[in-house]
């Protein structure tokens, strides 16, 4: 897939990872609406791709993403238009807020944020420095991270006068707590890398030079699993959430047999009595 602002390779063993890098360097890699326009497309691929067995969200340079660069103002997308452009349209009357422009955009931003949340393979964030607004929004949505001492978080929006509004309010209370998240939430201070994964954001902390390499290999350890098996305790681990036990032991039945019944359930009792590692395959 050949995009100007991230770029998405595949990589791995078996070429199941998909690795997506933010390309704006310049700009510590801020969100601007051509670049989540990118990103929603490659996310619907990636998301109906049977190959893809994991998905690594990282940033080129300094920082991992510097949260939204609205640059131009609020703006809608013209339809008709036969390359539309998301910040293409007219402008409010002068002195008017454009409420409706506004409203299209965070449409445009949430579309891709939940196309994110809908990918049923594993999902990790590679935090090289900066993870601010957005892009801390965005690694907390992931499944699993990994981070550079050099990183740094960030609810950005309170500086602003604004709130966490692409999901971070929902989803930095679960990765780090009640606690914690409302001070982030309601300060606006800095946290650090250190701090960070003693909170729970991240899996893995490691020096800046190790970064890229431990990346590489945990995507590695992740792309080696069974990948309906793992998109079976993905769709689990959210959908019950907020059930109760029993409840969510029913819905685990209804599921149980699409794993049970796969030849990677096969593989995996057959390399374990023959003592060996299994070579999972997707079916």
């Amino acid at each position: 897939m050949t995009y100007e602002f991230i770029t998405v390779e595949r990589t791995g063993a078996q070429e199941g990872t998909i690795w997506m890098e933010f390309n704006r360097p310049e700009k510590l890699n801020a969100l601007t609406f051509p670049m989540l326009s990118e990103m929603l497309d490659a996310l619907y691929k990636i998301r109906m791709d049977r190959s893809a067995r994991v998905l690594v969200i990282t940033g080129k340079g300094r920082g991992f993403c510097a949260g939204m660069d609205h640059g131009g103002g609020a703006r809608g997308i013209d339809f008709w238009d036969d390359n539309p452009d998301p910040l293409v349209g007219n402008p409010a009357p002068e002195g008017y807020p454009d409420n409706e422009g506004q409203r299209l955009n965070f449409r445009y931003e949430t579309k891709t944020f939940a196309e994110l949340r809908r990918l049923d393979i594993p999902v990790i964030a590679g935090v090289n420095g900066a993870c601010v607004g957005a892009g801390f929004d965005m690694a907390c949505l992931a499944d699993l991270l990994v981070a550079s001492k050099n990183a740094r978080y960030q609810v950005a929006y309170v500086k602003r006068g604004l709130y966490a509004d692409l999901g971070g309010f929902w989803a930095i209370p679960k990765i780090i707590g009640w606690r914690k998240a409302m001070e982030l939430m309601f300060t606006g201070r800095f946290m650090s890398a250190e701090e960070g994964h003693e909170a729970g954001v991240s899996n893995y902390l490691v020096e800046p030079e190790d970064f890229e390499e431990r990346l590489r290999e945990f995507a590695q350890e992740v792309e080696n699993g069974p990948p309906i098996g793992q998109k079976v305790g993905k769709l689990m681990a959210y959908r019950t959430a907020n059930l109760d036990y029993e409840s969510a032991l029913e819905l685990s039945g209804g599921v149980l047999p699409l794993v049970q019944n796969s030849f990677d359930r096969v593989e995996g009792v057959q390399s374990f009595v023959e003592r060996r590692e299994p070579k999972f395959s997707g079916f």
